[in-house]
């Protein structure tokens, strides 16, 4: 047995290096199982008390629920109240559902820690309870050969047809949903931990399944043995399986089509620059404008050795497309309709990244209804899985430090509209500066092709890292801001200063002379007259209300793998995905 201690501990590797120290191994479910007790409960003094799972997955007669804190200091879980703690221990499922409505009871700014820790220790509780009901638990010690033998029940096709019940998947919910919502306080490693395990059972699975079918086709009859008959025709399901893997290309549709016209192009550095001449770039205002830059990332495992533009890799990396991600769907958080829901890697690859792949008709038919974009965006992905952390690096130049201004708040846009512009949040004073990082903030921005990310602002520094497909951005330094109409305080008193009020994509459409397609803003060949009536009336919208907005000075370039961009703070920048995209954004001050 491999030696986990109550105090699990993950070594954390050098800032910006990729990992490449040798893991250890991962635990055994019986370990993690154990492990997770112990973190979860106070021994008695004989240690001897059992732990037992009643026939609804409930556990009962449980320990004391643990408030250690960390050297002794005191959980914040405690300040729950005696009767959240006692629901903990009781009916972890109930308590789960009681930790969830104070998780939305307030923003998410204002949530209680104490909420946070509620709701990571009842979804711990409901996976034991998941485990205990498939292995049998006594005295509070799983059944290591149980586990064992029940690692083939962890989900896919059995004899008869029929799928079964894929547990593992409903631990991962679980557990991801803890993640997501929490940011699993106290308890991320120990999750960790659990994701480790599951994999374990995974590849166990996934081993005995390849030997049982290798050995049915050593000792399947000869194809002509007449007293041979064919096993029964079954319908194929979609599962997330790595028994019954997704059928999918073996890389994700990335050829450049049709490129962008690109009028004012970003400045490219074919080799990556120094650090010290980097340094110098950022530490004059003057001087800190886009800069595409070559070779820079080119060593990163994510573009070779461990390939993120391959889908069975990231389904590897995520327990068979098990593991759980947040997604926008819609064309813009801009747009009326536009929302966001949280689904299954595969799910998501499925249904977002290669829906025109799927063979099956009867997901065809449900894609028909539903043919909105799916956007993995913003979304810090190397935390929840880090795994895919450790096939990157953080750039050096993240490490770099630009020079402190406060960013201008927008004045008012010129305008010899009538039309009333929502300036509220617009001044002349400046606006605060955003609070110090001390290590770069990491995003993921995965999607198919035609995904957008509306013009609009940031609050620090970029390096955008392009590793699968291309993307086209087009950006607009903060000068311009005067031309660029940006949003106010809008209902519910969201902020939305930072981004614009213009859809780059319509107003391409309708002023040709600032759109990158060639073509735009002209009549079409064979454009009926009621799509002429809409353009032009389109047209005289954007006329009206955004009357300057064409004369504004911008720069553009399109960013492929192996590429970066460097985004100063305050430049407004437009993001269109030309093809299936997987970039990284590295924030930093």
């Amino acid at each position: 047995m491999n030696d986990y201690s109550d105090d699990a501990h993950v070594e954390e590797s050098a800032p910006g290096a990729a990992t490449s120290t040798q893991a250890p191994p991962p635990p055994s479910l019986a370990e993690i199982t154990q492990l997770t007790h112990n973190e979860l409960t106070r021994r008695n003094d004989d240690g001897n008390r059992s732990t037992n799972i009643n026939d609804d997955g409930l556990i009962t007669d449980a320990d004391s629920i643990s408030i250690r804190g960390e050297e002794g200091d005191a959980d914040t879980i405690q300040d729950c109240g005696l009767a959240a703690l006692d629901l903990l221990r009781r009916n972890p499922t109930l308590c789960l559902d009681l930790a969830y409505q104070h998780l939305h009871d307030v923003p998410y700014k204002e949530v209680r820690t104490c909420w946070r820790r509620l709701y990571v220790d009842a979804a711990l509780w409901v996976v034991l309870g998941i485990v205990g009901r498939l292995f049998p638990v006594e005295k509070g010690k799983v059944n290591e050969d149980r586990t064992q033998e029940g690692e083939k029940d962890c989900g896919g096709e059995p004899d008869g047809g029929e799928e079964k019940d894929d547990w593992v998947a409903e631990v991962v919910k679980t557990l991801d949903m803890a993640l997501i919502l929490t940011g699993a306080p106290r308890r991320e490693e120990l999750i960790e931990l659990w994701f480790s395990a599951l994999e374990g059972v995974l590849a166990s699975t996934n081993n005995k399944h390849q030997q049982r079918k290798a050995g049915q086709k050593s000792t399947s009859p000869h194809p002509d043995d007449p007293h041979h008959q064919p096993p029964p025709s079954k319908k194929r399901k979609l599962t997330t399986s790595p028994t019954d893997p997704i059928a999918l290309p073996p890389t994700f549709p990335t050829t450049l089509t049709h490129s962008p016209t690109l009028k004012h192009p970003i400045p490219i550095s074919k080799t990556p620059p120094s650090l010290s001449s980097f340094q110098t770039k950022v530490s004059n205002p003057s001087t800190q404008t886009p800069l595409i830059i070559h070779g820079a990332i080119a060593h990163w495992p994510a573009l070779d050795e461990r390939p993120w533009n391959s889908p069975q890799y990231l389904l590897s990396r995520t327990l068979g497309g098990r593991r759980l991600v947040p997604v926008e769907v819609g064309r813009s958080y801009t747009d009326d309709g536009w929302g966001q829901k949280v689904i299954s890697f595969g799910e998501f690859l499925r249904g977002y990244m290669f829906s025109h792949h799927d063979e099956d008709e009867s997901m065809k038919k449900d894609d028909s209804k539903n043919n909105k974009t799916g956007y993995l965006a913003q979304h810090d992905l190397f935390a929840q899985i880090p795994s895919l952390r450790s096939d990157i690096s953080i750039p050096d130049y993240c490490f770099t430090s630009p020079c402190r201004r406060r960013r201008r708040r927008s004045s008012s846009p010129p305008t010899t509209s009538t039309t009333t512009i929502n300036t509220s949040s617009s001044s002349s004073s400046s606006a605060p500066l955003p609070p110090s990082l001390e290590t770069p903030l990491l995003n993921a921005w995965f999607g198919p092709a035609h995904t957008i990310s509306p013009l609009h602002t940031d609050p620090y520094h970029n390096i955008l890292a392009q590793v699968v497909g291309y993307k086209y951005i087009r950006l607009y330094p903060p000068s311009q801001t005067p031309f660029l109409y940006p949003r106010g305080i809008e209902d519910g008193g969201v902020d939305m200063s930072n981004t614009s009020c213009v859809d780059l994509d319509v107003a391409m459409c309708v002023w040709g002379s600032i759109s990158c397609w060639d073509g735009e803003g002209q009549g079409r060949e064979g454009e009926v007259e009621e799509e002429k009536k809409k353009k032009r009336r389109t047209r005289e919208e954007y006329d009206n209300k955004f009357p300057t907005f064409k004369n504004a000075h911008y720069v553009e370039g399109i960013l492929g793998p192996g590429e970066c961009l460097y985004v100063p703070l305050g430049w407004w920048h437009y993001v269109q995905s030309l093809t299936a995209s997987f970039s990284v954004s590295f924030w930093f001050n």
